[in-house]
């Protein structure tokens, strides 16, 4: 799966390191990422990364030390748009683009960013006291300006799954939200004081009126849109009638490998792709790459 294995060494933010972001964007080997509301600056298929020494932080810029690969250091600028003009041949894209057009460390990088921003737009004011919170060790705290309280960053666990039956098909899914021939396999947040097993119980059953049986971790995948982190399974049905919840979901089906790839090949139907642990998932039942639509 991408992204279960890191490129990147990040810091250490356990303890307050004031220097660590001037003194990195002194080297010239430094490469800031520029992220807005927008997305990321980038060219055509990688990231628009500005050498330390050249980039000026604006007083409304937030700086992110994200970490270091093969002695190389990487810091992200959080900026406003209407604040930042891009350099001539760049362009903002979003995270989704990103996972279609750039290399593993590029999108590692983007992926980190936009995790941390995200947090840090969301997260403005001290939860005790309604006062400015302020940016420390480097980018991934912030205090309260009032009262010294800590804010760190905050994720969502989610549970996504491939439900297979006694016939060895997969279940997936139309969400109301995907486009027209969209299907994929069925996702949900953990509820609080929640295993991620019960959750994925629980979320089947209501999403498909699906009963599951034995539940396999298969691997994880961060997804900040806005801030999850994907907990991939494998599932054994134990019941085969379908039940759309009529909410999120839209229709369900089971699959043989023989009717979706006949159906991908078609271009009747279309499942996640790139990056995506939904791709990893049906592409692990699958047992090799998926085939795309005829003429593609």
């Amino acid at each position: 799966m991408s992204f279960a294995q890191s490129l990147i060494q990040r810091p250490l933010t356990e303890q307050e390191n004031p220097e660590l972001i001037p003194a990195a964007l002194g080297q010239e080997s430094t490469a800031v990422l520029v992220l807005s509301e927008l997305g990321a600056a980038a060219g055509a298929e990688d990231l628009h990364l500005v050498s330390g020494p050249t980039f000026v932080p604006s007083e409304q810029t937030t700086l992110v030390f994200l970490g270091t690969h093969e002695s190389r250091s990487y810091l992200a600028a959080i900026v406003d748009s209407t604040d930042y003009e891009l350099d001539e041949g760049f362009r903002w894209i979003t995270l989704r683009e990103g996972f279609t057009i750039l290399n593993p460390l590029h999108a590692e990088l983007f992926v980190e960013a936009q995790a941390i921003a995200n947090w840090i737009r969301s997260e403005k004011f001290c939860p005790r006291c309604g006062s400015p919170v302020q940016a420390s060790a480097a980018g991934w705290n912030q205090r309260c300006t009032a009262n010294g309280h800590q804010l760190f960053p905050r994720t969502d666990p989610a549970i996504i799954a491939s439900i297979i039956d006694d016939q060895d098909r997969i279940l997936l899914g139309a969400n109301a939200n995907f486009r027209t021939h969209m299907y994929s396999v069925l996702a949900g947040f953990v509820e609080a004081g929640e295993s991620l097993e019960s959750a994925v119980r629980r979320e089947i059953f209501e999403e498909s009126g699906v009963h599951i049986g034995d539940v396999a971790y298969r691997g994880s995948q961060p997804w900040p849109l806005p801030r999850s982190l994907m907990l991939g399974f494998s599932a054994e049905a134990i019941s085969t009638e379908l039940v759309p919840d009529g909410a999120e979901i839209r229709d369900l089906r089971w699959f043989s490998r023989e009717e979706l790839e006949a159906e991908l090949r078609a271009g009747t139907l279309e499942i996640p792709r790139g990056v995506s642990i939904a791709y990893a998932l049906i592409q692990s039942w699958f047992g090799q790459p998926l085939p795309e639509a005829a003429g593609k």
